[in-house]
Parts: structure tokens; sequence; C-alpha cells
């Protein structure tokens, strides 16, 4: 279990939610299909909670309580749907709205603790790091999932060696060196270095 600083919380709400509940309110209260035409993700709501990723068991244990009875039923005719398949069921999700409050409650009890248990199976012993090490690696997962095999995650394979010997200080060049990876998508580099500056801060 993590328990996020003021600070590593909002630097997950900024890159997943657009800073929190002025840009939530503008664009999230209601389900999407985020993506153009060609689009692969699913009925999106809350804070970036993607029906087409989950289950009907998951969707159940993250979202009951937090939808009315009528909202939850129309959002189980999703689970597992992508793209064009999520799409055609749009326009019946549209009267659907959840409160910024309800949103982060829910974020924050359940979202939050599954994606840490990811951070986990990617950089064994993240738990013993400091928790601006685990927040910022923690805000990486939300980005890139968990898997550090291949080419482009031998950054994040390094990463798990350094969890592994302590060496929290290495880990920003690691973040930066990702940048590699998108050279003309500023988003995801200001991403990284958002990171790789929290742990540098955290550690003074």
């Amino acid at each position: 279990m993590i328990k996020l600083t003021p600070e590593g919380l909002q630097l997950i709400l900024d890159w997943e939610v657009g800073g929190g509940q002025k840009y939530y309110d503008k664009c999230c209260r209601h389900p999407d299909v985020p993506g153009g035409k060609d689009t692969q993700s699913g009925v999106t709501f809350g804070i970036g909670w993607d029906a087409g990723e989950h289950s009907t068991g998951e969707l159940n244990s993250d979202w009951e309580e937090f939808l009315a009875p009528e909202d939850f039923a129309k959002l189980l005719t999703v689970v597992g749907l992508h793209g064009v398949g999520a799409k055609k069921f749009l326009p019946a999700m549209q009267a659907i709205t959840i409160p910024w409050e309800s949103a982060l409650d829910q974020f924050e009890r359940h979202t939050i603790p599954s994606y840490f248990v990811m951070t986990q199976q990617a950089f064994p012993g993240v738990e013993k790091a400091p928790a601006c090490v685990q927040e910022a690696l923690l805000c990486l997962v939300f980005n890139r999932g968990s898997s550090v095999n291949g080419s482009r995650r031998f950054e994040m394979m390094t990463i798990r060696s350094l969890v592994a010997k302590g060496n929290w200080a290495a880990i920003p060049a690691e973040l930066r060196d990702m940048k590699r990876l998108w050279p003309d998508t500023k988003e995801l580099c200001d991403r990284r270095e958002a990171e790789a500056k929290h742990i540098e801060r955290g550690l003074g």
C-alpha cells in the first residue's frame, strides 16, 4: 500500500487529469472514448479508468459504491470493448455524470493501490524507496505500464536494477534518457522531466 504525499498526488493528477478538478469538470465528468478515429481506447470515465482494459469484476470492486445502479448497469455493457466497438455505446453513456469528489475518492482508494501493485511488479523493492521515488515510478507506470522487456524498455530495466540496489539518486537520469523514445512528443518528454525532478526535490 502507498500513501501519497500531497506533492506526489499532484504529480500524478497533473499528468493523468490535467492537474485536477478544473480540467476534470471541463472534460471528464461524462464517459468518453479518448483518441481519434483509430483509437483503441475503451469507454473511459473517472480519472482515466478505461473499461476496455478491465473486467466486470474490477468494475464491480472499483466502482459499484460510487455509481447509481442504473449508471453501473450501463457501464457493465462496455467492459472489455475498444475503439469502434466502444464508441457505438457512447451516446448511451452521456447521461452518466461522475462528480470530481467521487472520481478522486475512487482514484485514491482503488486505482492508485492497483497501479502501485503494478509498480512493485516492475520494480521489486520499490516499497522500501523514499516516497518521492515511489511516487515518480508510480507515475511512470500509469503512463507506460509495468513491462520492463524489450529495447524500448531498456531504461525501465535499468531502473529495476537501481531500485534493487537502493541507488535512488541514479533514477532521474534514466527517466530523462527515456526521452529518446519520443523526440517529437513534448508532453511525454515533459512528463519524464517532471518525474525526474520530483525525485531530485524529494532526495534534496
